[in-house]
């Protein structure tokens, strides 16, 4: 049966042009979060293994909000002596709502420094 513009329903052309950009947006999709949570991972490695320990005082955290799994988001700014000045960096961080308490305004936590962008707690030594 022709519809008109040359096609046969059934055609190939005519049935495959959907399911081949369904395929293409699902690899897409799935290897766009692959090599995402590939660059963490790697990411986390780099400064576990290239990081300095630091013991930093907390300056001041704030509760940006709370996950399905009960993660808390917090926006931080800590500080530490280094070479005779101050050092202070800010940033984000997703912590376990069980960790939470140990990050608080005043106390002191171990991190593992790289650079300003890439910090990460250490919770367990």
């Amino acid at each position: 049966m022709n519809d008109g513009i040359g096609l046969r329903y059934g055609d190939v052309h005519a049935r495959g042009a959907p399911v081949v950009f369904v395929a293409i947006i699902s690899v897409v999709t799935f290897g766009g979060g692959f090599f995402f949570l590939l660059h963490l991972f790697r990411r986390d490695q780099k400064i576990l293994w290239e990081g300095r320990d630091v013991r930093a005082l907390v300056e001041d955290v704030r509760h940006l909000g709370t996950n399905d799994s009960g993660s808390v988001e917090i926006k931080y700014r800590l500080s530490w002596s280094e070479d005779g000045a101050t050092k202070q960096v800010e940033g984000r961080d997703t912590i376990s709502a069980a960790r939470s308490s140990r990050v608080q305004k005043g106390c002191e936590i171990d991190i593992k420094y790289l650079d300003d962008r890439n910090i990460m707690f250490i919770f367990d030594k």
